[in-house]
C-alpha cells in the first residue's frame, strides 16, 4: 500500500449495491475495508415493491447467493437493508449493470427485476402476461428516476448521501489483449448499451452523486476473469483502478467538509458560544442559560437558550433574510416574545453557512446533515435540562415551516407557523433553487427539482398527511398569496380535520406579518394555559378545524 492510503482509517464499513463489477473491486480493497451488506440483482425501481407471492412459483435455485438475491428482489429489501446497516457503514458503492435486464410490471406499483437468475427459476411462467420494461426506454428511464429519488431521500434520511458513490463502468468491446470477443445473441450489444446508460449517469450528476468513471483504456474484458469473458467482467487493471479511486473517495470524506459560507458565520457580536460534541452534553452544563454550538459533520448549529424556570418552552426559528442577508448566527423573535414567561430557544439556520449569500434554506439542512433529527434529539434533550413539559414552536415564512416540522416530531406539543410555506417547491424557485444547490450539491433547476421531491420533509402536506399528534395554531394573513398556494393545499393534505386551528387577518397587502404589538399579545397567552393548546385556540380566537368555506369567507381566496 503507498504512504497516501497508509494512514486510511479502517475498517471501512462498505455496503454495496450492485453488480459484480462492485463486488469485484471489493476484492481489490484490501483489508481496510469490511463488507457490511450487498444488495445485488435488485434495480432501483422493484427496491421497496413486495411480490414474495411469487416465490412459491419458481424452480429451487442451487446457488445460495442467487437464491438469497433472487428472495431479496422480491421482497424489494433494499430500504430494509439500509434501516439496518446504515449506522454501521462508512461508505455505500453503486453501480447500475444489473438495471440491464429492465422489470417486469407485476401491477399496484410492484416490478421484478428481470435478470437471468428469476428468469431461468421459472420466472419467465411466473410472470406470463405481465409487461415488461425494457432498459433503455422512456417508460423504464422514468420509473428508474422515480426510484433514484425515493433512494435519495432514504440516503439523506441515514446521512449516508455524501458517503454514496457510483462507479460507472461501460461495457468492454475487447479483451485485455484489444481482441473483439463474442457477444451472445441473447445479449444486448455493448455500444448500444453504453449509448443507453448516458442519460441514467447524466441524471446521477445532476442530482448530486459523485461518479468514479472507468477510463476508455482500461474498458477491457479478460478470458482470466473468475466468471470468464464478458462486457461488464473486466481485467486486473480495472479493478485496481476503481478501487484506488473508492481510497481516494474514503480519503476525502475523512477531511472536514467545506461548507462555503462557513466564513461567514460570526459569533463574537452575540459573545462566547459553549462548544458541545453532542446533544447529551447539555445535561452536564452547569446552567441552561447562554450561547451553545453543537458541530455535526463539520456543520456548526448555534443556539441561544434562556432558563426562566417555566414550564413551557418556546422555540423561535427565522424566516428569510432579505436582500442582504446578515451574517450567522442569527436569533429572531426575540423582541416578540421577552419577558412573557417562557423558557426560550433561539436556533439559527445551520444551512445558511453553505454558502455566501444563501438567505434562506427552511432548517432543511444539507447533504451531510439531516437537520430535522438533529433538531429533535436537540431540542428534547434541552427539555429535559430544562425540566419543562410543554413545547411550543414558532417561526415566520420559512421559519413557519420549521415551526411545522419539527413540532410534528413532538407529541403533545404547539406549532405555530405564521405565514408559512407548507411545501418548498411551492414558494420562490429562485430560493428553492440556489439552497437546494448550495446545501444538497445539485446542478441546476432540475436537479433542485427532483431532490426537493426527494427529501422526506421538504413538503410538510405530506408530513401531516401521514398523521401527526402534535397542535397546530396556524397564524395566516387573509391578503396573502400563500393561503392560497401554501394553506389551503395543507388544508386539503389534513382533510380539513385533526387538531387544527387557523387565526386569518388582515395585516396588509402581501406577505405581511402581524404587528409586532399583535405578535406580542398572541404569544403573551401561551404560558397562561400551560399546555392546554384548545384554550389558547379560543382566547386568540383562531377557527378550530377550519372548513373550506370559511376560509373563502375570511380570504376571499
Amino acid at each position: 500500500m503507498s504512504s497516501e492510503y497508509a494512514s486510511l482509517p479502517a475498517p471501512i464499513g462498505t455496503m454495496i449495491y450492485g453488480s459484480c463489477v462492485t463486488r469485484d473491486t471489493f476484492e481489490f480493497l484490501g483489508d481496510d475495508f469490511l463488507l457490511k451488506s450487498y444488495v445485488a440483482r435488485q434495480s432501483v425501481i422493484s427496491a421497496g415493491t413486495q411480490t414474495s407471492d411469487t416465490l412459491p412459483m419458481l424452480d429451487p435455485i442451487a446457488s445460495a447467493f442467487q437464491k438469497r438475491m433472487v428472495e431479496g428482489d422480491l421482497k424489494g429489501n433494499l430500504y430494509e437493508t439500509l434501516d439496518t446497516q446504515a449506522s454501521q457503514a462508512d461508505l455505500l458503492v453503486i453501480d447500475l449493470i444489473d438495471e440491464r435486464g429492465g422489470v417486469i410490471d407485476f401491477g399496484d406499483g410492484k416490478y421484478v427485476s428481470k435478470l437471468a437468475e428469476f428468469w431461468s427459476a421459472g420466472g419467465r411462467e411466473a410472470s406470463r402476461g405481465r409487461a415488461q420494461i425494457s432498459f433503455g426506454s422512456d417508460e423504464h428511464f422514468e420509473r428508474w428516476t422515480n426510484g433514484v429519488q425515493r433512494l435519495l431521500g432514504e440516503l439523506l434520511k441515514h446521512e449516508m448521501l455524501h458517503r454514496t458513490v457510483v462507479i460507472k463502468a461501460p461495457w468492454a468491446t475487447l479483451t485485455d489483449t484489444d481482441e473483439p470477443f463474442d457477444i451472445p445473441t441473447w445479449m444486448m450489444d455493448p455500444r448500444e448499451a453504453n449509448s443507453l446508460y448516458e442519460r441514467y449517469y447524466d441524471y446521477l450528476e445532476k442530482v448530486g452523486v459523485p461518479l468514479i468513471t472507468l477510463p476508455d483504456h482500461l474498458v477491457r474484458t479478460s478470458d482470466s476473469h473468475q466468471w470468464g469473458v464478458s462486457p461488464y467482467h473486466y481485467a486486473k487493471g480495472a479493478y485496481e483502478y476503481l478501487a484506488t479511486e473508492l481510497r481516494r473517495f474514503v480519503l476525502s470524506l475523512r477531511a472536514p467538509h467545506h461548507y462555503e459560507g462557513l466564513p461567514r458565520r460570526n459569533p463574537a457580536p452575540w459573545g462566547e458560544f459553549t462548544h458541545l460534541t453532542h446533544p447529551g452534553e447539555f445535561s452536564t452544563v452547569s446552567e441552561a442559560n447562554g450561547l451553545f454550538t453543537i458541530t455535526h459533520n463539520g456543520l456548526p448549529i448555534d443556539l441561544m437558550v434562556e432558563d426562566n424556570g417555566s414550564n413551557t418552552t418556546l422555540v423561535s426559528f427565522s424566516a428569510a433574510l432579505g436582500q442582504a442577508p446578515l451574517d450567522p448566527p442569527i436569533f429572531t423573535g426575540r423582541a416578540a416574545s421577552a419577558d412573557l414567561g417562557m423558557n426560550r430557544v433561539f436556533v439559527s439556520d445551520p444551512g445558511l453557512l453553505c454558502s455566501e449569500v444563501l438567505g434562506l434554506a427552511w432548517y432543511l439542512g444539507t447533504k451531510q446533515v439531516n437537520l430535522t433529527q438533529r433538531l429533535v434529539e436537540i431540542i428534547q434533550a434541552l427539555q429535559d435540562r430544562l425540566g419543562a413539559e410543554h413545547l411550543v414552536f414558532f417561526g415566520m415564512s420559512g421559519g413557519g415551516f420549521a415551526s411545522l416540522n419539527i413540532s410534528h416530531e413532538f407529541p403533545g406539543s404547539l406549532a405555530v407557523p405564521v405565514n408559512p410555506q407548507t411545501r418548498i417547491l411551492d414558494y420562490a424557485k429562485l430560493h428553492w433553487q440556489s439552497m437546494a444547490e448550495a446545501c444538497f450539491g445539485v446542478k441546476g433547476e432540475d436537479g433542485a427539482l427532483d431532490i426537493l421531491e426527494a427529501h422526506h420533509r421538504a413538503d410538510q402536506r405530506h408530513v401531516y398527511n401521514r398523521g401527526y399528534s402534535n397542535t397546530v395554531i396556524y397564524v395566516q394573513n387573509s391578503q396573502d398569496s400563500h393561503v392560497t398556494y401554501q394553506m389551503i393545499p395543507w388544508l386539503e393534505a389534513i382533510e380539513w380535520k385533526g387538531d387544527v386551528h387557523v387565526l386569518a387577518e388582515k395585516w396588509g397587502d402581501g406577505h405581511v406579518p402581524p404587528k409586532p404589538e399583535k405578535l406580542r399579545q398572541l404569544l403573551g397567552r401561551i404560558s397562561e394555559v400551560d399546555g392546554d393548546w384548545a384554550s389558547l385556540a379560543r382566547a386568540w380566537r383562531a377557527k378550530t378545524q377550519p372548513t373550506r368555506a370559511w376560509v373563502k369567507e375570511q380570504t376571499g381566496r
